[in-house]
């Protein structure tokens, strides 16, 4: 059975695929499938189980691609992390690439080996810290609640060994300046909507979103940073919107919802974001281009209105 740290260093050697800026979160949410149908008590996993819950999970929180998702990667390629194992992977026929034939693949089964599921069936806060750290290396603060209820894994520390946090998530320190430095900028007011409310002489409403997501290497910066209401900031971080290089927002066509919904966020199509005070900075071209070109990683719902 593996022990804790050769767990956690494997999760944090993880290597994704990159192109440019862009990565792909693949193996992460494979892995948290893994993990959630190990609580479920299945060890392994079929190619088609495998299909059916990553493809609606890569539609949600991959990069936006141009054609499809391909599951069939990460169930492959994830061998190579020491983190998962293919049935017959030896003996697959290949493709002049090196990939197996499609038609083989779909015939196996694939899951955690061994040793690294028995030590996550023996250790819930190994199993809880592993979820932590793939959530907090890979996706922003806003979609980790709702990226665990789609898996349907737990993400849960137990109170009593809370004190491992610091030791044991493996995660890229965070400036804590942050969220004061960009609320202040904009006086904790939404720089999209204008909202800004207090109770108690305390503001609340507000939050400090990064434009170039903390888990893909966007800085601490206040020029990285924008203030928005909780919703716009999950939507932000969605890719229901973005900004342009005038810094105007610019919304998806693909948005749908309600009436209201849909047309509370496009009366603020091509209206321009509010400026923060003179010595914060307005947010930086570089970090907008992320956010807004899927090939340099960016996560925006082309195209716009």
């Amino acid at each position: 059975m593996m022990s804790r740290s050769e767990v956690l260093g494997r999760v944090q050697a993880l290597k994704v695929y990159t192109r440019g800026e862009r990565r792909a979160p693949h193996k992460p949410l494979l892995l948290l499938v893994a993990i959630a149908a190990l609580e479920r008590g299945a060890r392994v996993l079929s190619f088609a189980e495998v299909e059916e819950a990553l493809e609606p999970l890569l539609d949600g929180y991959a990069p936006p691609v141009l054609s499809r998702h391909q599951p069939e990667l990460p169930y492959w390629y994830l061998r190579s992390d020491g983190l998962w194992t293919v049935s017959d992977a030896d003996h697959l026929p290949l493709q002049r690439g090196g990939f197996p034939r499609m038609g083989a693949l779909r015939q196996t089964h694939g899951g955690l080996p061994a040793e690294l599921a028995d030590a996550l069936l023996a250790d819930g806060v190994l199993r809880t810290q592993v979820v932590q750290a793939l959530l907090e290396r890979h996706f922003p603060d806003t979609l980790h609640e709702e990226i665990l209820e789609a898996v349907g894994v737990s993400g849960e520390l137990p109170l009593e060994v809370a004190e491992l946090v610091p030791q044991a998530v493996l995660r890229r320190r965070r400036d804590p300046g942050f969220r004061r430095r960009v609320l202040r900028g904009y006086e904790h007011r939404c720089a999209v909507t204008g909202f800004r409310a207090a109770l108690g002489g305390r503001f609340l409403g507000v939050e400090a979103a990064h434009v170039k997501w903390h888990s893909m290497g966007g800085p601490d910066l206040s020029n990285n940073g924008v203030a928005l209401e909780p919703t716009l900031h999950m939507l932000f971080d969605k890719g229901a919107w973005t900004l342009s290089d005038e810094r105007r927002v610019l919304v998806s066509a693909e948005f749908t919802g309600t009436s209201e919904a849909v047309a509370r966020l496009r009366q603020f199509h091509g209206k321009p974001l509010r400026e923060p005070l003179p010595g914060y900075g307005p947010v930086d071209l570089r970090f907008i281009r992320w956010h807004r070109d899927r090939d340099k990683g960016g996560v925006f719902r082309g195209p716009a209105l």
